[in-house]
């Protein structure tokens, strides 16, 4: 590493004497020897040729590769800014809820082992079922808060979206007064105020500006232009009216007469980040809660499924689990009778699912890491049966060749949780081997432990779980902020960078010709160039 960066700084060095010697030959013309003045003739150039036109095109094509470079970077640091914001502002609510499971199992636990192993309570007491709906009630109240947290970045989405497009028309409009402006005193003002409208849009929403002499483009990442010079596309907030959470954003192609989602072709700027955010790292945590209260729900049920009550009956699930949850694309060709169940819900990943059927044969996607599963596949020509994760999918009837299926295995998990709707005398069950009619004071101490025996993925309890998940967001968070002062000072070191000719073309060119001039403007921008990194390497160091 050492030698490479010895070798790059000789050779900046080396350029650096070039640059100087020739730059100090061509402002002072008394020292130039005529033996070694540049060895370009004057001759006489094409009368269509504007010399002043032709150098100024050196000049615009830098500045329009600063400018872009400029708000390249800007698109990013505002875009990992609004990451870290949501990224603390899920933190919190993690933090606040650190202890919920350690908690819950510590106060029911508790309860039975005062009520029925120290005053030899009856198990199927109504304190104890009120126990359990605490338990309940805190875990849709994790839920609801990130709802909330989900209903206000819709919020936040859809006012980007509306001062994209109040932008997105200014600029249109000012195009227009340009192209008619009287003057260019006027035009130049004009202009300035666009430059700004723009780069305000390109924080939002990440835009590249295409310019000639006589057009103004302006496009999005996915290639979409919003701006052809008198010409506008405005964006659109899509919303459900089934869904208070869903958000998306599209456009309306008049060719095809249809709305288009643009989501994923948008990926930096603030709303890139918030709809990035919003579809991973929140959608992260909603399964990660999902996945930790079917496993911790799942234990009690195993616990009580296993036991006797005091008058001996053998036990019954306590909270009821809902299954997955599966999502047919619009595009499908087909209606098969489909079908998702929790089997073993140990085995269940933090993850939503991708279910493709193509060339007769069904290819199953985990989107957490993009694993491609391959489980045993029962299948004929109307029927399928297949495991993997837990989950057992079952379909009936034809599936259509590219048939897509998303199947969300914790949406409606919290949604749903609430006490399996059994008897009381039946409900609550104690887990003994020792006695069908008495409760074992052994089995109920066990339980009192149970989160220290419940593993998620193999890997460690419910609360291990919890806290990696927990350190995971921090993590994060950290990595983008150590390199954003550094992205944030690439913005300053650029934002002053641009270089003009002079206004008078005359004394430009009385004695200097076409290819030496642009010689001098070429000379011009590798100095400029050569300050940046200058400036790059300092602010790095």
């Amino acid at each position: 590493m050492t030698s490479i960066l010895n070798t790059a700084m000789t050779s900046i060095n080396t350029i650096k004497t070039i640059i100087d010697q020739t730059i100090n030959k061509t402002n002072d013309r008394k020292s130039n020897n005529p033996t070694t003045d540049i060895s370009i003739k004057n001759t006489k150039q094409d009368e269509s040729l504007n010399t002043a036109i032709k150098v100024r095109e050196i000049y615009e094509d830098y500045n329009t590769f600063i400018n872009e470079e400029k708000r390249k970077t800007s698109a990013q640091v505002v875009g990992e800014q609004t990451t870290i914001d949501q990224l603390l502002k899920l933190d919190d609510l993690f933090c606040e809820k650190s202890n919920i499971f350690n908690d819950l199992i510590r106060i029911l636990y508790d309860k039975i082992e005062n009520d029925i192993t120290e005053n030899d309570i009856n198990a199927d007491n109504i304190s104890m079922k009120n126990q359990l709906k605490e338990i309940i009630f805190s875990l849709k109240d994790f839920d609801i808060r990130l709802q909330n947290f989900e209903k206000d970045i819709k919020e936040s989405v859809i006012k980007i979206v509306t001062r994209a497009n109040f932008l997105i028309d200014q600029i249109r409009d000012i195009n227009i007064d340009i192209h008619y402006s009287p003057s260019v005193q006027l035009s130049n003002i004009l202009i300035e105020k666009r430059d700004e409208l723009v780069d305000e849009l390109n924080d939002l929403i990440g835009v590249k500006v295409v310019q000639t002499h006589d057009s103004y483009k302006l496009y999005l990442n996915n290639g979409l232009c919003i701006i052809d010079n008198d010409k506008k596309q405005n964006l659109i907030s899509l919303t459900s009216r089934s869904d208070d959470q869903y958000i998306n954003v599209g456009y309306f192609d008049s060719l095809e007469n249809k709305v288009k989602k643009i989501e994923y072709t948008i990926p930096n700027g603030s709303l890139g980040a918030l709809l990035r955010f919003r579809r991973e790292e929140l959608n992260n945590a909603k399964n990660k809660l999902g996945q930790l209260t079917i496993n911790f729900t799942d234990s009690i049920n195993g616990y009580h499924n296993l036991g006797y009550n005091a008058f001996g009956n053998t036990g019954k699930q306590v909270f009821y689990i809902f299954n997955p949850e599966i999502i047919a694309s619009s595009t499908n060709q087909s209606s098969p009778s489909l079908s998702a169940n929790w089997l073993v819900t140990s085995s269940a990943k933090d993850s939503d699912y991708i279910l493709y059927f193509k060339d007769n044969t069904w290819k199953i996607t985990r989107l957490s890491d993009h694993a491609i599963l391959r489980p045993d596949i029962y299948q004929d020509s109307k029927y399928a049966f297949m495991m993997f994760d837990g989950i057992v999918f079952q379909s009936h009837g034809a599936v259509a060749d590219g048939d897509i299926y998303m199947i969300k295995p914790f949406s409606k998990t919290l949604k749903y949780l609430e006490l399996s709707n059994n008897q009381d005398s039946d409900l609550l069950k104690i887990a003994s081997q020792d006695d069908d009619d008495q409760i074992s004071e052994n089995e109920a101490r066990i339980i009192a432990h149970l989160n220290h025996g419940v593993l998620i993925n193999d890997e460690g309890t419910i609360q291990q779980a919890y806290k990696k998940f927990h350190k995971s967001i921090l993590d994060k968070s950290n990595a983008i902020e150590e390199k954003l002062p550094f992205k944030k000072n690439m913005i300053e070191i650029l934002r002053n960078k641009k270089i003009s000719m002079s206004d008078s073309i005359e004394k430009n060119y009385q004695d200097v010709n076409y290819q030496q001039e642009c010689y001098l403007a070429s000379v011009k921008v590798l100095q400029v160039a050569e300050k940046i990194f200058n400036e790059i390497v300092e602010c790095y160091s």
